[in-house]
């Protein structure tokens, strides 16, 4: 009986060991990095835009020479080629169903809207302008797409079906080549969760405008004076849009959400520390961009739920994390990733309370045989 007891003892030791040590990467409640970076190369990858279901992303990489599509998983595995040749094909976009995506593609002589299919790789020419066209933005509903077309030194934003049949312009002369140059702050047009009304910048840098529904006329729905771009609509209805703020020794940006019912305006982010578009996901709690903050402009990843992800966002310094396909380079980092400290703590208590379970177990047995 006493080797009984004694053995009962260790047991207990060891299940109590054994549930202290779990490490928190295990832990169905630990969180992600904070900020992740995605890609890692000599090349240029930006324009990252995510899946329906967020779990793959879209970017756009020269890596091979023109650019080309690529995709990879949302923590930066599974990087691959989507589309090839010697086109140069930019701006993907992934239409509703997720099976496959918009871009636009330049053969040379002039530069079309296309679609790939994502499983077989198979493309399709779409449009058929004779000209520019760029930035494609499909409806919610799948039938409908938006893009920008430069034409006889006017750039203007056009509506077609998703067929690329029935192609229009929506707006006279939103910018042309000599004034209010619309190639950055445009980034592509923004639909409504019921497919009706677009958002859009214009060429002025102060304004976004919407077009309410079918045939209605444009109107200015952001004009403070402020420089405003790359509007979306957000699940509840919301437009949201970008302020950037350009001052001699710093730039940020903060995220707003209008009301368009009410015309009231809330602060989604204050600060960001990235400039140009961002893609949030769909709970808006995680962030795509690129950046050349590491040399070369690269996809990072911020979790707003994480750690420090706020901190990321607004560019305080905290560790960068790589993804597992990823290069390390020469980053400082000026923080011990917190799961450290984490796992030593853990540790800690978990031996504490395991001597003392089996302290009083083993003071028990030896009771039990006195």
């Amino acid at each position: 009986m006493k080797h009984r007891g004694l053995l009962f003892a260790a047991v207990c030791v060891c299940a109590a060991l054994g549930i202290w040590l779990v490490s928190p990467a295990t832990h169905a409640a630990a969180p992600g990095p904070a900020i992740l970076q995605l890609t890692d190369d000599r090349a240029s990858d930006v324009r990252p835009a995510w899946s329906p279901d967020n779990r793959t992303i879209a970017y756009q990489s020269n890596r091979e020479g023109p650019y080309h599509i690529y995709l990879m998983n949302a923590d930066g595995t599974n990087q691959r080629a989507l589309t090839k040749g010697d086109s140069d094909d930019r701006h993907p976009v992934w239409m509703p169903d997720g099976k496959s995506i918009l871009f636009d593609s330049w053969d040379g002589q002039q530069r079309e809207i296309w679609s790939i299919n994502v499983a077989n790789g198979n493309r399709t020419r779409v449009t058929r302008i004779g000209a520019l066209a760029n930035f494609p933005a499909p409806s919610p509903d799948g039938q409908w797409m938006t893009f920008y077309v430069f034409k006889n030194e006017v750039l203007n934003l056009w509506k077609a079906r998703i067929s690329g049949s029935d192609a229009n312009p929506l707006t006279t002369e939103l910018a042309t080549a000599d004034s209010n140059q619309c190639t950055f702050a445009c980034h592509r047009a923004a639909w409504s969760q019921d497919s009706r009304a677009i958002a859009y910048s214009a060429g002025e840098l102060d304004t976004i405008w919407m077009i309410a529904g079918e045939g209605a006329a444009s109107q200015k729905v952001v004009a403070d004076g402020e420089d405003n771009h790359f509007p979306w609509f957000l699940p509840d209805g919301r437009l949201g849009y970008v302020t950037e703020h350009i001052e001699p020794s710093s730039a940020w940006t903060d995220a707003w959400a209008l009301d368009l019912k009410t015309g009231q305006r809330s602060l989604l982010q204050g600060r960001m520390s990235m400039q140009g578009p961002v893609e949030w996901s769909n709970d808006q709690t995680k962030i795509l961009f690129h950046s050349p903050r590491a040399g070369n402009f690269d996809i990072y990843l911020i979790d707003l739920n994480a750690l420090g992800g706020l901190n990321a966002l607004q560019g305080t310094r905290v560790p960068v994390e790589r993804a597992p396909n990823t290069t390390p380079a020469a980053v400082p980092v000026t923080a011990t990733p917190t799961f450290q400290v984490e796992n030593i703590l853990i540790l800690g208590l978990g031996i504490g309370f395991a001597s003392m379970v089996a302290a009083g177990l083993i003071f028990w047995t030896l009771r039990r045989r006195g």
